[in-house]
């Protein structure tokens, strides 16, 4: 039987130079494939007595499941599983243009492949990606490069029982379910982001950033603390933890440290919601420096008595913040998985704390309860609750409307958790790959009932406890920050920015006026040989306004809609009406934006 290794590995590498520093040609693998001939004439595998594809015609069966999963038009494919490669052949045989990407976890069993079949058409296909060997998070790097408007999976049954393959299927639902969870919260937020931005302006541009404090507790440790139940074991202990770690409160857990007399270090909020802003209704924070995003809501920076505070805004996650940045200066980029805990995680992380310890972080349900006791969430429902909608009723429909699921907890036992949980949890555990503790923090839970993180491993309170007290540096390095700080503050001026948004508003004017013009355009009827250079010369002239990009913003759902069908219209008429939608929601966002210009401008 003739050998294809060396001129298939030639293909490939040809393809994907990377790949020479794995050195396949000289992997062995602990598991080996049982390569039988078929009557089709071509090898099929078996691997622990199952078999991989047919005995009998293995082309011919991997072309059904590519058709049978492929029913509409898939942007791009990804193969878990090389197997013998017919599942990628047949999908690059009816798609040869779509990317693909090869996911094979054991280098051993893919030399296997190489040597037994002529593979150099597939090796070489200049649309395909392959991962072999790695890391299921390093695939989800690879993943995230696809476009996923319409991404299939194809499956190899006989591998799919192996904890590898189990794990990339984990991770990738966790990337389709963030990307979901953003494209509606972006469609529920986004005219609340840029309204509150817009109202916050005045503060956003005479308060500093954080990257004054860039690495500045690079020999401290911090201690974050989330509302979940398990905070209740450690809020007794307050007092002594704050003697030896920086303490970093989000919103949700803040009332806590006030109701245990202990001043945090650091408070967070990002949250845009009036509800959420509520979390900290009545409460001093005199001595607590705030954290927070353009986008919060006002009422956050609005301190109980009117007590002056500091505070400090991280970088702008949005369009419109990013533009009044690169005129004031960047504040600090930190990263946004979607819950407030991991906001100050990233935050922790960016002032260099060696070791971040994390309390009430649950990610789940214990013992049935979702928040710590006495929290603004919890205490509302009861606020709420009447006699045929009781608080335990309110309780119950929280824990089941996202599909609760058991999962195993730092005790190695069960938890309750959800979907929306999951998704923070995987940006954790892709955040810990990423950057392992030799180049970044190292990250502990004291929640023993929480949810297992892979990556941030279990630690007992009475292990903090133990730490030297460090209280005094702590200060003193508090206390530099905050002078750098005002002198920062005293540094920028508003008269720049207010120059920079009456050009913009200008510019939002225009906008809406080329917008407007394509509207008409695209719905005038005209001949495609007449319409089509019109609308390509208004095109031309919204891409050369730096404010599309802002406006853009707003109606990011009706672009991934779009985007989501790769086939686009099926008529000239289809194409019309859905580029006469694009200017529509284009015209409304500038309107919006423009609108909101004129009431801060005159505020400032």
């Amino acid at each position: 039987m003739m050998n294809y290794t060396a001129v298939n590995l030639e293909a490939l590498y040809g393809r994907q130079p990377d790949l020479k520093a794995k050195a396949l040609e000289s992997s062995q693998g602990q598991q080996r494939y049982e390569i039988a001939d078929t009557p089709a004439g071509r090898p099929t595998a078996q691997l622990a007595g199952a078999f991989l594809h047919s005995r009998y015609d293995p082309m011919k069966e991997a072309r059904r499941i590519v058709a049978r999963e492929t029913a509409t038009a898939p942007s791009a494919a990804v193969v878990l599983g090389f197997g013998m490669g017919y599942l990628a052949e047949a999908f690059s045989e009816y798609f040869p243009d779509r990317p693909l990407l090869v996911v094979e976890q054991d280098p051993g069993l893919f030399l296997q492949a190489l040597a037994a079949r002529d593979l150099r058409t597939l090796l070489s296909r200049p649309s395909t990606r392959w991962c072999i060997g790695d890391q299921a998070e390093a695939v989800m790097t690879e993943v995230e490069k696809l476009p996923l408007q319409k991404l299939c999976i194809l499956r190899l049954v006989a591998l799919s029982k192996f904890e590898y393959y189990r794990r990339v299927e984990t991770l990738l639902s966790s990337i389709f379910d963030r990307r979901k969870v953003n494209i509606n919260t972006l469609r529920r937020f986004g005219e609340l982001w840029v309204r509150n931005l817009l109202k916050n302006l005045g503060s956003f541009i005479t308060n500093p950033g954080i990257r004054v404090g860039r690495s500045c507790f690079s020999n401290i440790p911090a201690l974050i603390l989330a509302a979940g139940p398990s905070l209740d074991e450690v809020l007794p202990h307050l007092e002594a933890l704050r003697e030896r770690l920086l303490i970093v409160a989000v919103d949700t857990s803040y009332r806590f440290c006030r109701s245990k007399g202990v001043e945090a270090d650091f408070l967070v909020t990002v949250d845009p919601q009036y509800w959420n802003s509520r979390h900290l209704d009545w409460l001093p924070r005199g001595g607590t420096i705030l954290v927070s995003e353009s986008s919060a809501h006002p009422r956050v920076f609005r301190s109980a008595g009117g007590q002056e505070e500091e505070i400090f805004y991280v970088s702008s996650f949005f369009p419109l913040g990013s533009y009044i940045e690169r005129i004031i200066g960047q504040r600090g980029l930190i990263g946004a998985g979607g819950s407030v805990a991991t906001t100050a995680w990233d935050l922790c992380r960016y002032f260099g704390c060696p070791c971040i310890y994390m309390a009430g972080l649950d990610l789940g349900f214990p013992g049935k309860r979702t928040h710590a006791r006495g929290a603004f969430f919890e205490e509302s429902m009861h606020g709420r609750s009447f006699r045929y909608v009781p608080v335990e009723q309110m309780s119950f429909d929280y824990l089941h409307q996202a599909r609760p699921t058991a999962l195993k907890n730092n005790r190695g036992e069960w938890t309750l958790t959800d979907r929306r949980m999951l998704i923070y949890k995987s940006w954790f555990e892709n955040q810990l790959k990423q950057q392992p503790r030799q180049s970044g923090p190292a990250t502990f839970t004291l929640a023993a009932e929480g949810i297992a993180v892979e990556g941030m491993e279990h630690i007992q309170l009475r292990e903090l406890l133990r730490l030297p007290p460090l209280r005094r540096r702590i200060d003193t390095v508090l206390s530099d920050l905050r002078r750098r700080g005002r002198q920062m503050a005293q540094d920028q001026r508003a008269e720049p920015v207010v120059d920079s948004l009456r050009k913009l508003e200008l510019e939002l004017q225009q906008l809406q006026e080329l917008a407007r013009s394509g509207i008409e355009l695209s719905g005038s009827g005209r001949a495609a040989a007449a319409l089509v250079p019109a609308l390509a010369e208004v095109d031309q002239k919204i891409m050369s306004l730096a404010s599309r990009q802002i406006a853009g913003f707003l109606f990011q759902p009706l672009i991934h809609m779009i985007v989501d069908n790769p086939e686009g219209g099926r008529d000239f008429t289809e194409v019309m009406a859905t580029s006469r939608e694009l200017y529509r929601e284009l015209a409304e966002s500038a309107s919006y934006h423009g609108q909101l210009l004129r009431q801060c401008l005159e505020r400032l």
